[in-house]
């Protein structure tokens, strides 16, 4: 018999590194082949619904849009076949499940993404 308290969706492993961004409530996970992307918060089912956890293949990412972080907060946006390219700025990447949003305080962990994704999309 299946018994839901028994499985873990979104089970970590050995192999990945793991990002907080307590400003946008948002996970971010990396392993060899995957980025993974997850939401909490009110204002992130408002703005995107509740979607659980997002899995994108790092090698189908075809390229990234990254904005500093000044009177706004900044973003990653990661574009892949299928996925929308955000033209509307900040107020459309807020919305954007494909987007990682962030304060200045850190930037320097969307940095170590950014490194990461580089290094897998050769």
């Amino acid at each position: 018999m299946f018994n839901n308290g028994d499985v873990n969706l979104f089970e970590s492993n050995a192999f990945e590194e793991s990002f907080y961004f307590k400003s946008s409530k948002t996970t971010v996970r990396i392993d060899n082949k995957f980025i993974r992307i997850s939401r909490g918060g009110a204002s992130n089912a408002i703005l995107q619904g509740l979607d659980g956890e997002k899995s994108i293949l790092l090698s189908q990412i075809t390229a990234f849009q990254i904005k500093e972080p000044g009177l706004t907060i900044g973003y990653l946006q990661l574009i892949f076949p299928g996925s929308k390219d955000n033209k509307g700025g900040v107020f459309d990447a807020v919305k954007d499940e494909n987007t990682i949003t962030f304060k200045k305080s850190e930037k320097s962990d969307i940095l170590s993404i950014k490194k990461i994704i580089e290094s897998k999309i050769k």
